[in-house]
């Protein structure tokens, strides 16, 4: 007995579609170049947002970095503090009074400013960002420094971050060349680069340094001994950090301000918002590429409805409602918004990783923004066509005959 002829497999794409290919997806289709640019004006637009959305991400974690590295749950800063890069100094003894409290573990201080400092290979001099402190304290939970910050207990030492603008400049490559001490001068003061760490440039500082207090101030005018920038205060393990604050801010004059690491790391965040036009900047960079998106994709879907006009409007003779013809117009739009996204997501992350190389700017797709952007090109692409629908809506088919 033979056995009987097997059927030919359904090909590929009726196994996707079992009922066919979708109309919107066929006179999308039909017109390649006008399809090509609908995806390609889309892709503009996913690219612009998500590449904003990075940079935004990237400044503000740029800002926050050397706080970031910093070691402590509380910290004291002068009421007339402006943000990481500008502070003002406060009494030293309000850090000692605020030891005394029970649930304090440790503490250190933080002297800070920006002072010229000497390219060793050009002798230019730069303004650069100086954090300075006892080495016997421990501000910093960076490793690097945490392993190097003995060198500062000579008093012409410094300690130099690679991530600074190359306008200081190839200081690893010279310690690495001379296989030791690299000389420079901060403020005219001769100084010796005895290692380096990473922390990274701010809109603040292009490049940073570690010395130690004693030998800061030294170089920085009129530097008090008994003044300080900021405090930091460690917290026995178990304390409730919040708890702790509030009887800080109870017990100490109003010349100084208490906050938790959180909440200074989030004051940061507000001065660069809401004092600068960097917010505004990248929300109307986002805002202009919707608008273009939009009103290339409007432009597409309005003329392939105009195109297709007279099919609808015998479709709407037979009895199809307008509903049925809206349907297909935000099909085609969510189409498009899906096909756009892919390769505009793809082009951010070789825009990210440009930017990281060259820039050095921490740059990174993150979940929320994709999935953010994504729902604003799909709603972005929706609005189009329903506004590309209007023209269907009003047309009567006794008028197209």
């Amino acid at each position: 007995m033979t056995n009987p002829a097997r059927p030919n497999p359904r090909p590929f794409h009726e196994r996707i579609f079992p009922l066919g290919i979708p109309l919107a997806w066929r006179q999308l289709v039909a017109e390649k170049k006008r399809f090509a640019a609908a995806v390609a004006g889309i892709m503009f637009a996913v690219t612009m947002m998500l590449f904003q959305m990075g940079l935004n991400s990237a400044l503000f974690d740029e800002v926050v970095a050397p706080l970031l590295q910093m070691q402590g749950d509380l910290v004291l800063i002068s009421p007339q503090f402006e943000y990481f890069g500008i502070s003002r100094e406060f009494p030293k003894t309000r850090l000692l009074q605020a030891d005394g409290l029970a649930e304090v573990q440790d503490d250190a201080s933080l002297n800070l400013g920006s002072l010229p400092f000497k390219n060793p290979e050009t002798g230019r001099e730069r303004s650069i960002f100086i954090m300075a402190f006892n080495p016997e304290e421990h501000p910093f939970k960076n490793p690097q420094i945490l392993t190097q910050q003995d060198k500062l207990k000579e008093d012409d030492v410094l300690l130099f971050d690679t991530l600074s603008r190359s306008d200081y400049g190839e200081i690893g490559p010279l310690l690495a060349a001379n296989q030791g001490d690299v000389e420079t001068e901060v403020e005219g003061r001769r100084m010796l680069i005895g290692g380096t760490f990473t922390m990274g440039p701010t809109f603040a500082a292009d490049g940073n340094v570690l010395m130690s207090r004693k030998a800061f101030l030294q170089v920085w005018p009129n530097g008090r001994e008994d003044e300080i920038s900021v405090g930091l205060l460690t917290l026995k393990p178990g304390s409730d950090v919040e708890a702790a604050a509030q009887k800080l801010r109870t017990a100490l004059p109003e010349d100084v301000d208490v906050y938790t690491m959180n909440q200074f790391i989030e004051k940061e965040k507000t001065y660069w918002r809401d004092r600068t036009p960097i917010g505004f900047v990248i929300g109307a960079s986002m805002a202009v590429a919707m608008i273009v998106g939009a009103v290339i994709v409007y432009q597409i879907l309005y003329t392939d409805v105009t195109d297709h006009l007279p099919e609808y409007a015998t479709l709407k003779s037979i009895g199809f409602t307008d509903g049925y013809f809206i349907r297909l117009v935000l099909q085609e739009s969510v189409i498009l918004s899906v096909l756009g996204f892919i390769p505009g997501t793809a082009l951010a992350a070789v825009l990210y990783w440009l930017t990281r190389m060259m820039a050095h700017m921490p740059t990174r797709l993150y979940t929320d923004n994709v999935l953010e952007v994504f729902g604003l090109s799909v709603g972005m692409c929706l609005i189009a066509g329903a506004l590309a629908t209007r023209k269907l809506r009003q047309a009567n088919p006794a008028d197209i005959f």
